[in-house]
Parts: structure tokens; C-alpha cells; sequence
């Protein structure tokens, strides 16, 4: 059996023994619409971050060198009525390049009962998007970086004017249905 499938199997195999305690939540935070950067968290010292959407459309993350200024990047999940995923350079550096696609497994859940995962991945070559609960696997977007000094200090998670959105950043032991 290939490495990865067996990665794939004890992951798996954790989140059941860790369900059999309790089941696998975390608390949910509702971003009414049009607020693009609600969520901020600090992630200095990572380089990856994996996190739930619920809604239908619309779902605003940026990253940037310090929270007090416009962000340097943003990705843009299900914009166009879930029609498209984006990723560009954006705020005070200029609109400068994108990378887009229309591919369904990087937009939202058709079905608004339940939170999709996505994770990021960034260093100072790319940011990469892609979808699932396991960084690094599944279909992805990236984008090339201008800059190879660039240094992600804070994500911010929001919505864009036309929904609201729920999020779920952290996971620990409840019920909700995240699947």
C-alpha cells in the first residue's frame, strides 16, 4: 500500500478514536455579509492553516505582513454566485496578478448545512489553497509570489456584500457536522 494512503488511513483513524470520546467540533463564528475582514489571527510563527466555510458564497480570506495595514494577498472562495475561487496580490502593493479557477471541489458546499474544509499553505515562493481536513493533499490553487521576502504574520476571515458566512476555526470535542 502506497506512504500516503496509509497517512491517509491513520488520520482517519485518529479522528475516529478521538470521535469515540466525543464528537470532532469547534466553536462556529457567523460573519454577517459584506465584513471582508472580521476574523483576524495572528500566525507568525506558521506556515499553514486549515479551517471549516458554511454559506453559500463569498468567503474572504487575506494575509498580510502586519494587521494594521491593507492586506498584501487575498483569496476569494465561491465569488460569482460560487462560480470561482481567486487568489491575487492586492492593497497597497497593487492589484497585481491572479490565479483563478471554476473547479466545483475549491468552491463552496452546494448544500449550506454543512462546513467545508480548506487549508493554506504558505511560504516565501506561493500561497497555495487547497480543499480537505489534510494540508498538502487534494486539488489546489497557487500563487506565485512577486516578492520572495514576503513574511505572513495575521489571516483574516470574512465575507464578501452578498452573504453571510460561518467559520470554524479550531476544532475540539462536540457535535456539530462538519462533513
Amino acid at each position: 500500500m502506497p506512504r500516503q494512503t496509509m497517512i491517509n488511513i491513520y488520520t482517519k483513524l485518529a479522528v475516529i478514536l478521538i470521535c469515540l470520546i466525543g464528537s470532532l467540533n469547534g466553536e462556529i463564528i457567523l460573519v454577517e455579509r459584506n465584513r471582508p475582514g472580521e476574523l483576524l489571527m495572528n500566525v507568525e510563527h506558521l506556515n499553514e492553516r486549515v479551517f471549516w466555510v458554511r454559506g453559500y458564497a463569498d468567503a474572504y480570506i487575506t494575509l498580510g505582513d502586519a494587521s494594521n495595514i491593507p492586506a498584501m494577498y487575498e483569496i476569494s472562495i465561491g465569488i460569482d454566485n460560487n462560480g470561482q475561487t481567486l487568489m491575487k496580490r492586492s492593497g497597497p502593493h497593487g492589484n497585481t496578478g491572479k490565479n483563478s479557477t471554476d473547479r466545483a471541489i475549491l468552491l463552496l458546499e452546494s448544500n449550506t448545512e454543512k462546513f467545508k474544509p480548506f487549508w493554506i499553505k504558505w511560504d516565501t515562493r506561493s500561497i497555495i489553497l487547497g480543499a480537505g481536513s489534510q494540508v498538502g493533499l487534494g486539488v489546489d490553487l497557487q500563487f506565485q509570489l512577486t516578492s520572495t521576502n514576503v513574511d505572513i504574520q495575521y489571516i483574516s476571515f470574512g465575507t464578501g456584500p452578498s452573504y453571510s458566512l460561518e467559520y470554524i476555526l479550531e476544532l475540539s470535542c462536540g457535535k456539530v457536522p462538519i462533513t
